[in-house]
C-alpha cells in the first residue's frame, strides 16, 4: 500500500479467471498472519468483499446510462455524487443487511432506488463514515480492506465510478483495491487528487509447486547441463499452462490442474525413459495445454509487448483489453503475448516472427539442446525486434542506438576456434537484428545500426556475481580483438542488480537489473519461472 498522505486506489488488472480476486484475499491473510505489510505493522482487521458481476450471480447490479441522463444529464459532479450515494448503498447493505433483513447470506442491491434528491459528495462522505465507524465499533483503529470487484461493472460511466471509489477512499481508516482487467478511472500517482497505485498480480509459483508436488527421478543430476536445462525449460511451459488452467483449481482434487500434476509424475517415473527424454515429455504435455490456441486480434498488442507506463496519459483515455501491471508498466498477459496478434500495427508480422521463432524454442523435444538461456535469448531478441522497429531506436542503459530492425535471421560469425570470421562480419546486413546459431563464445544477439556500426549482445540469466563478471570479461576479449573495426558490446543481466566489480567502458556496457528487464518490455513475466542460477 502507498505510503503518500494522498488517497489511493489500489488495483489489480489482468484477463479474466487470473486469480486476481484470490491474490487480494491471500494478501490480506497473508498480512493478518505476519502483522506487517510492506514491512511496517499491518493496519488491516476487517475485510469487505464487493462485487458488481460474477461471484456466482451474487453481486450489486448496475446503474445504466439511461439512469444517468434521466437523474444527472451530462454533468460531472452530479454522476461523481451519484456514484457516491450508490457506494454508500451498497455499503450498507453489505456491512448491515444481514442484521436488517434477519437473512444469513451476504446482501447485494438486485434494484437500486435511489433518491431523486442528489446528495452532495460531502455529505455523502460524512454519511459513510458514521456507516463505517459503526461497522467498526469493535475495532475502532483498525482499517477496513474493501475489495471492489469488477468494478468497471457498476456503471458504463467513469465519472460514476469514480465518484463510487473516491468516496471509500477518502476516508481515513478505508483502504480500496479494485480489480477488474480494465484499470480505475482515476488520474496516475503524480496527481494532487485521489489517484491509483498499480499492484502486480500474482503468478503461479512454479518453483514451489514443482519441488513440493512433482516427483523428480531419482539420479536427477542438476549438474549435466542438458538436464538442468530442460528443467528450467519445464519451469516455463509448466508455468504457462497453470495459467491456462486457471489457479483456482490447485485445491480442487480432481481438478484440470491436478490431473496434470498426475500426468507429469508419471512421465518422470518412466524408468524406462532417459532423465532428459522424460523432461522431454513433461515439456510437451505441458505445452499440449496451451501452444496449439488459436491465435487471436488483440487490439495494442504491440504497445503492451513494448510496455506501456502506467502513468501515461492516454492510459486514462484508451480502453487497454487484458492488461496486467508490471512496476510502473502495463502489459498483456504472457498467454496472450505468446498466441496473439495485431493487425492494425506495422509491427505485426515482425512480432509474428518473432513469436513463431519463440515458441519454436519451448517447443524442441529433440536431442537438440532447449535452454533456459534460449528462452530468454530468444525473448529479447522478440522485444529488442519489435521495440526498435515501432521506434526506431534501443536504449541500452544510458547508451541511445539508433537501429530500426526490418527483419530477423539466424547468423554465424565465429570460427570453431572462436575467433571472427571477417568476411561473414563484413556480410552483415544493417536493419536485420542476427541470432546466434553454432559455435559463440559471446554476442547471442548481433546487429549494425544506422552507421555501420557493429553490436554484439550477450544475454545472462544468471544472478551469480561470478558467472556475470565472466560474462562481461568474455565480450571484452572478443571485441577488443584487432581487425574488427568499430564494434560495441553489451551485456544483458536482468537478474543482476549491483554492479559490482562489473568493468564496463565506451567499448563494453553491462545493463542489468530494471533497465535490463525494461528492455524485455511484457515479456519480462517470463523471469518469474526462468532461474537464475
Amino acid at each position: 500500500m502507498p505510503k503518500e498522505q494522498r488517497p489511493t486506489v489500489a488495483y489489480i488488472t489482468a484477463a479474466s479467471h487470473s486469480g486476481k480476486s484470490a491474490s487480494v484475499v491471500l494478501g490480506f491473510l497473508r498480512c493478518r498472519q505476519l502483522q506487517t505489510l510492506d514491512g511496517q505493522r499491518s493496519p488491516f482487521t476487517h475485510y469487505l468483499y464487493m462485487p458488481f458481476r460474477n461471484n456466482g450471480g451474487n453481486y450489486h447490479s448496475c446503474v445504466d446510462e439511461e439512469e444517468l441522463m434521466s437523474t444527472c444529464g451530462r454533468n460531472v459532479k452530479l454522476r461523481e455524487a451519484l456514484g457516491a450515494m450508490y457506494m454508500r448503498d451498497c455499503f450498507k447493505a453489505e456491512a448491515f443487511g444481514q442484521r436488517d433483513s434477519g437473512c444469513c447470506e451476504p446482501v447485494y442491491i438486485d434494484v437500486w432506488n435511489y433518491s431523486r434528491q442528489i446528495e452532495s459528495f460531502k455529505r455523502t462522505q460524512a454519511l459513510l463514515k458514521n456507516d463505517v465507524s459503526e461497522f467498526m465499533r469493535r475495532s475502532p483503529n483498525g482499517v477496513l480492506l474493501v475489495h471492489v470487484d469488477e468494478h468497471r461493472e457498476m456503471c458504463p460511466d467513469p465519472s460514476f465510478r469514480k465518484g463510487a471509489l473516491r468516496v471509500l477512499a477518502e476516508l481515513a481508516n478505508v483502504k480500496v483495491f479494485a480489480t477488474y482487467t480494465d484499470i480505475p478511472p482515476l488520474p496516475a500517482q503524480s496527481s494532487s487528487g485521489t489517484c491509483r497505485q498499480a499492484v502486480a498480480c500474482l503468478m503461479p509459483d512454479v518453483k514451489t509447486i514443482m519441488e513440493q508436488r512433482l516427483q523428480m527421478p531419482d539420479g536427477l543430476d542438476m549438474g549435466q547441463e542438458a538436464v538442468l536445462l530442460r528443467v528450467a525449460t519445464l519451469r516455463v511451459t509448466l508455468g504457462l499452462a497453470l495459467q491456462k488452467l486457471l489457479l483456482v483449481g490447485l485445491h480442487v482434487e480432481f481438478s484440470e490442474v491436478e490431473t496434470l500434476l498426475k500426468d507429469l509424475n508419471g512421465k518422470l517415473q518412466e524408468s524406462a525413459e532417459r532423465i532428459d527424454a522424460r523432461l522431454a515429455s513433461c515439456i510437451n504435455l505441458c505445452n499440449a495445454k496451451w501452444i496449439d490456441d488459436e491465435a487471436g486480434n488483440t487490439k495494442y498488442l504491440i504497445d503492451l509487448l513494448c510496455g506501456i507506463r502506467e502513468s501515461d496519459a492516454e492510459v486514462q483515455e484508451q480502453r487497454y483489453p487484458q492488461v496486467v501491471v508490471l512496476g510502473n508498466r502495463l502489459a498483456a498477459p504472457l498467454l496472450v503475448l505468446l498466441r496473439g496478434r495485431d493487425l492494425k500495427d506495422p509491427a505485426n508480422m515482425l512480432h509474428r516472427r518473432c513469436q513463431s521463432l519463440f515458441l519454436d524454442v519451448l517447443s524442441r523435444s529433440d536431442t537438440a539442446v532447449v535452454t533456459a538461456g534460449k528462452v530468454l535469448e530468444f525473448a529479447y531478441l522478440w522485444s529488442l525486434g519489435v521495440k526498435s522497429n515501432k521506434y526506431g531506436e534501443v536504449r541500452f542503459g544510458r547508451l541511445m542506438v539508433q537501429f530500426q530492425c526490418q527483419d530477423i535471421e539466424p547468423g554465424s560469425i565465429f570460427e570453431q576456434s572462436g575467433m571472427l570470421n571477417a568476411t561473414k562480419v563484413e556480410a552483415l546486413k544493417q536493419k536485420v537484428l542476427y541470432y546466434a546459431e553454432g559455435n559463440h563464445p559471446c554476442a547471442d544477439l548481433f546487429f549494425k545500426d544506422a552507421s555501420g556500426v557493429l553490436y554484439f549482445v550477450d544475454v545472462g540469466g544468471t544472478s551469480n556475481m561470478s558467472k556475470a563478471e565472466n560474462k562481461s570479461r568474455k565480450m571484452k576479449a572478443v571485441i577488443s580483438r584487432p581487425g574488427l573495426g568499430t564494434v560495441q558490446g553489451i551485456v544483458l543481466l536482468p537478474n543482476v542488480f549491483d554492479c559490482g566489480r562489473i568493468d564496463d567502458d565506451k567499448s563494453m556496457r553491462a545493463v542489468i537489473g530494471v533497465e535490463a528487464r525494461q528492455l524485455l518490455g511484457g515479456l519480462v513475466q517470463l523471469l518469474t519461472w526462468l532461474p537464475d542460477d
